[in-house]
């Protein structure tokens, strides 16, 4: 009799973390941080409910760091299983955990540095950017609509979920003398969001569901009218004489901004402009998204194919160093 906990993102948000107990042994689905306070974010992420070398192994359902980014923690402690997830979530996490990494590294310095008046008060990172890149060893790319057996009579199949690049929703079909299916959708994104293919409908007939409502009591803007709003920003600034600065989370929104500008300028709604993407994990970011196209939809597969790309080609200049960046600023 298979049995489900719930260690994360229950009752709360953040640190999505939920373990499956099988007769085959114990499986987590996501291991993510729990962000909030420092005090009370550092007990619960340093803290798991089970050791980590009895876990077998951990489906994984996007790079969100608050679905993946205790995974290095949770190696660093004993986890010597495998890390099923698509190809483009494994590829964004090779870049976005040793990125967490560093900022725990420089949070940790800043801290014993700064603010800690004595040796007794200094913290140590949960884990670095070296930790994190040896845990993608442990990663496994899977394709989509493919069953995986993680376990004897036990399969996940990743379902697109329209979240991110490489998001799905997991189905996990337990072939017991019970037969059980479970579906986890992780975050499930909306449909017409650029690039990114539409959430997979209908979802799966399953005997058990578990999904997330961060955002379940709101109504968001129609994403096809975000390009129109962006033009139209532009085009008052330049008349104005000004400069526009978009702050820009670094996977997923930059992309979409710069995938709009490309779309603008090709379709003759904005005359040419400079371009400059001042963020190196953007900037990785954005390699990743070119080394999937197999994860855009029509629209963006139709235009990557008449443009060559769909990041901006020549428009664009990537900034990756800091002096660069500084001559900019």
């Amino acid at each position: 009799m298979a049995e489900l906990e719930f260690q994360g993102a229950a009752q709360t948000v953040t640190g999505s973390m939920h373990v499956l107990h099988t007769a085959e042994g114990k499986f987590l689905m996501d291991c993510g941080l729990f962000q909030g306070r420092r005090q009370e974010s550092d007990e619960k992420n340093r803290r798991f409910p089970f050791r980590p070398a009895s876990v077998n192994g951990l489906l994984l359902s996007h790079a969100h760091i608050d679905h993946s980014g205790n995974i290095p923690h949770l190696v660093r402690e004993g986890f010597s299983g495998p890390v099923f997830a698509t190809g483009a979530t494994c590829d964004l996490c090779g870049i976005m955990l040793p990125d967490s990494g560093h900022i725990q590294e420089e949070d940790a310095r800043f801290w014993n540095e700064k603010r800690a008046r004595s040796p007794r008060e200094f913290i140590e990172p949960l884990y670095t950017a070296e930790d994190a890149r040896a845990a993608q060893a442990q990663f496994r790319a899977v394709e989509y609509a493919q069953p995986v057996e993680f376990a004897p009579g036990c399969t996940a199949t990743w379902i697109e979920a329209g979240h991110i690049l490489g998001s799905a929703c997991l189905l996990v079909e337990l072939r017991h003398s019970e037969p059980v299916r479970l579906l986890y959708t992780g975050d499930l994104g909306r449909f017409d969001v650029p690039i990114l293919r539409d959430p997979t409908h209908p979802l799966p007939q399953a005997d058990y569901l578990i999904t997330e409502c961060t955002y379940a009591d709101r109504t968001h803007a129609n994403p096809t009218d975000m390009k129109q709003q962006l033009v139209r920003i532009i085009r008052e600034t330049r008349e104005a004489g000004g400069k526009v600065i978009i702050p820009a989370f670094s996977v997923g929104r930059t992309q979409t901004i710069v995938y709009f500008l490309h779309q603008a300028v090709a379709e003759g709604l904005l005359e040419p402009l400079p371009i400059f993407v001042d963020s190196p994990l953007s900037t990785n970011a954005t390699e990743v998204f070119k080394k999937h196209p197999e994860c855009y939809d029509d629209e963006a597969k139709d235009f990557w194919q008449e443009q060559g790309s769909i990041f901006g080609r020549k428009l664009v200049s990537y900034i990756t160093d800091t002096d660069s960046s500084k001559r900019l600023n």
